[in-house]
C-alpha cells in the first residue's frame, strides 16, 4: 500500500507499460539518473537569470516527470516557470516556485531510490 504522503505515482508507467516491471524499473532508472542534472541545470539557470536556459529546462522536465506521477505534483509549477521565463519577467515568482518543484523532485528521488518494483 502506498503511503499518502508519497509524491511519486506509477500508475502511468503500469499503464504504459502493460504492467512489464522491466520497462518500468528501466523509465525509473531513466529518471534518477537523468532528474538530479535537470534540477541542477534549471537551478544554475535561475541563478544566472538565464531565461532561455530556465524555460527550454522547465519545458523539458514537464515531459519528464509524468512518467512517476510528478506532473500532479508540480507540472503547474513547472509550466508557470516555463511561462514566466519566456516573457523574461518574474525572477522572484520563479525562484519561489522553484523551491518546490526541487523538494518535490528530492522526495521523488529518494522514494524512487529505495523502492523495488
Amino acid at each position: 500500500m502506498e503511503s499518502p504522503d508519497r509524491v511519486t505515482n506509477l500508475n502511468y508507467l503500469n499503464e504504459l507499460s502493460k504492467g512489464d516491471a522491466e520497462f518500468i524499473n528501466e523509465m525509473v532508472g531513466i529518471f534518477l539518473s537523468e532528474n538530479p542534472d535537470e534540477v541542477t541545470i534549471l537551478e544554475t539557470a535561475i541563478q544566472n537569470n538565464d531565461y532561455e536556459t530556465i524555460s527550454s529546462m522547465s519545458h523539458h522536465m514537464k515531459s519528464t516527470i509524468q512518467f512517476v506521477g510528478l506532473d500532479l505534483m508540480i507540472g503547474n509549477e513547472l509550466s508557470e516557470i516555463e511561462k514566466l521565463a519566456n516573457e523574461k519577467t518574474g525572477l522572484e515568482i520563479i525562484k519561489t516556485l522553484f523551491v518546490t518543484v526541487k523538494a518535490t523532485c528530492n522526495k521523488a528521488f529518494e522514494e524512487l531510490s529505495s523502492q523495488t518494483i
